[in-house]
């Protein structure tokens, strides 16, 4: 039985069972006097993270989130908790000034602030939770949380991105902390200091324009599952004072997809069946590219396999200039090659992003582990100032389960018996996603096939962060707008706008072509963004790769309590696809095998 007690008080010993840093205690601090923290919750947080986290935790755990509506004149009830424009303009002046913008010091929680807080207090012995009948108004201390939230949000406008002018002082505060961890080999999954087993808060980069969610009512932070669930890893952009960020955010992104491997022999797929059950495990033993254990045969075959992409990227870049970005499909390359690669591309001038699916990956300590995992390594300077690749990989989070009707798409029968179900082999340690900053304002993170289709619980983390750009790294058949990627990238290029690519090999692709079970097709990838447009992606017969061509476009976004965020958003939208053709490409590369150093 649910416990009506559970009140707003403990809610926030919860979030908060040490207590929290308030504006006394950090001005205590400054002068370089100890002093605890508070925890009797009579003043407000000092870090709008802070804040933000208390307000959006009560706001979604009493379901107060979903009967905040703006003002519509004649459009209101007694159960909505209506915003007029009086009240968002108070709450975004006080984020302002909150914010601390030019200054070095946190301001003083501003008057609007404070009062809001001394509201929400005043209620803190009351349920968090109460049912609801069809004439329930809203919760008295509702407005308040709704207040506090929209100011903290407010206050984090710069948070988690380099726009090439001084941080705030509140974004400032904030990212000492996370750089400090990154510099310490430490991944970053929350900027908040609530705790990490109740919630994770971090920048976001789109407000959903459909649905009624918590998610609906922030523009510049998100409030994220516990750590236990799923963690969602922060890569900010490199510190930049100056107009290049600014510049390059809305330059094309040129980006090209090389869909390896081409060919795709059935004996790659290798099947243990079950001794006692119609199902069986499956790996993938991919002839394509050595493993990074097989150090011998990769050093063998780097150099032309390098020779082959450099000479995609400098066909590319004849076409349309600066390639800024070059993806793989799913299990495509090891984890030696992808950083061999990384160590190749970090002198190319204007590159910025490799992604790639990889088929082992390595740990902290060297050693080699198979399994399904995604990749992606942004070009930044180091500390020397040469430049280099900052690399995160990751796991993928659901199985592949092959039917019946896959092992005869794929003409898979010689190697997996048709009348069981095979699981994909791979362990699932961890679940994460990989969020880097690109040109200081854009997010980017990657999901790994089923990751698309399944809404636990990567799907989260997306929904709540809204990167503008997705990759869905596959190993499937042609990417076509009545097949299931096109399908779940419309849910989230909906919900919450982020453009999304799905990509695949053209070896799975000409396996399905060859059966002749389907007409023949050439689309190794979807497009599909916050417009509306979908677009299939074709691979022409003398081509190597495609080129796309993104446009980072400014927009404006509102919350679901009216704040617009004057164009401080973008959406990333496809200008441009040309194929890529090289004159006498690697012939066993072309046919699916490692060159041989020959």
């Amino acid at each position: 039985m649910a416990d009506d007690r559970y009140s707003l008080f403990d809610a926030m010993r919860a979030l908060f069972p040490t207590g929290y840093l308030d504006y006394q205690g950090y001005q205590a601090r400054l002068q370089g006097k100890q002093r605890s923290l508070h925890k009797s919750f009579l003043r407000p947080p000092c870090q709008a993270v802070d804040l933000f986290a208390i307000a959006a935790f009560l706001l979604h755990r009493s379901g107060g989130y979903h009967h905040i509506s703006p003002m519509v004149d004649g459009a209101s009830t007694s159960a909505s908790l209506v915003i007029d424009e009086t009240s968002r303009s108070q709450w975004i002046r006080a984020g302002r000034r909150w914010r601390g913008e030019g200054e070095d010091a946190l301001p003083a929680p501003p008057k609007a602030l404070t009062d809001a807080w001394r509201e929400l207090v005043r209620f803190g012995k009351n349920p968090l939770f109460l049912n609801s009948s069809g004439k329930s108004r809203p919760r008295p201390w509702w407005r308040a949380a709704m207040a506090l939230l929209a100011i903290a949000d407010e206050a984090a406008r710069d948070l988690g991105f380099e726009q090439g002018s001084e941080k705030s002082a509140q974004a400032a505060m904030a990212e000492v902390a996370m750089r400090d961890s990154i510099q310490r080999d430490r991944k970053v999954y929350t900027v908040s200091n609530a705790s990490n087993d109740q919630v994770c808060v971090l920048p976001k980069s789109r407000t959903p324009k459909v649905g009624c969610t918590l998610r609906s009512l922030s523009h510049n932070l998100s409030l994220l599952p516990s750590r236990g669930l799923a963690r969602a890893f922060w890569s900010p952009h490199p510190q930049i004072r100056s107009a290049e960020p600014a510049a390059a955010a809305a330059s094309p992104f040129n980006l090209i997809v090389i869909p390896l491997p081409y060919q795709v022999q059935a004996k790659a797929f290798k099947g243990t069946p079950a001794k006692e059950a119609s199902w069986g495990w499956f790996h993938v033993d991919p002839h394509w590219c050595p493993s990074s254990e097989d150090v011998d045969s990769i050093e063998d075959g780097f150099d032309q396999f390098w020779q082959f992409v450099e000479g995609v990227l400098d066909s590319g870049a004849r076409d349309v200039g600066t390639v800024h970005g070059l993806i793989f499909p799913e299990a495509a390359l090891s984890y030696e090659v992808f950083s061999r690669l990384c160590d190749k591309l970090k002198n190319r001038q204007g590159f910025e992003l490799l992604v790639s699916g990889i088929f082992d990956s390595q740990n902290q300590g060297g050693d080699i582990r198979p399994g399904n995992f995604a990749a992606m390594a942004r070009r930044d300077p180091g500390r020397d100032g040469k430049m280099t690749f900052n690399i995160s990989t990751r796991e993928k989070h659901h199985r592949w389960r092959i039917e019946k009707s896959q092992i005869e798409t794929y003409a898979l029968g010689s190697s997996l018996d048709s009348s069981r179900g095979w699981w994909e082999q791979i362990d699932i340690l961890n679940r994460s996603l990989d969020v880097f900053v690109l040109r200081g304002v854009a997010t980017v993170t990657t999901l790994i096939c089923e990751d698309l289709a399944r809404s636990d619980p990567c799907q989260e983390l997306v929904r709540g962060i809204g990167p503008n750009l997705v990759i869905a790294l596959l190993m499937d058949g042609p990417q076509l707008k009545d097949r299931w990627p096109a399908r779940y990238a419309t849910v989230l290029a909906e919900d919450p706008g982020s453009s999304v690519l799905t990509v695949t090999s053209a070896g799975l692709l000409r396996r399905s072509n060859d059966t002749r079970q389907f007409p023949a097709s050439d689309k190794i990838g979807l497009w599909r963004d916050d417009t509306g447009r979908t677009s299939e992606l074709s691979l022409a017969q003398s081509a190597q790769a495609l080129c796309l061509t993104l446009q980072p476009t400014a927009i404006q976004e509102r919350t679901l309590d009216g704040r617009a965020d004057n164009t401080g958003s973008q959406s990333w939208r496809l200008t441009g696809m040309a194929p890529v053709i090289i004159r006498d490409p690697n012939k066993r590369i072309m046919d699916g095998q490692w060159p041989d150093g020959r």
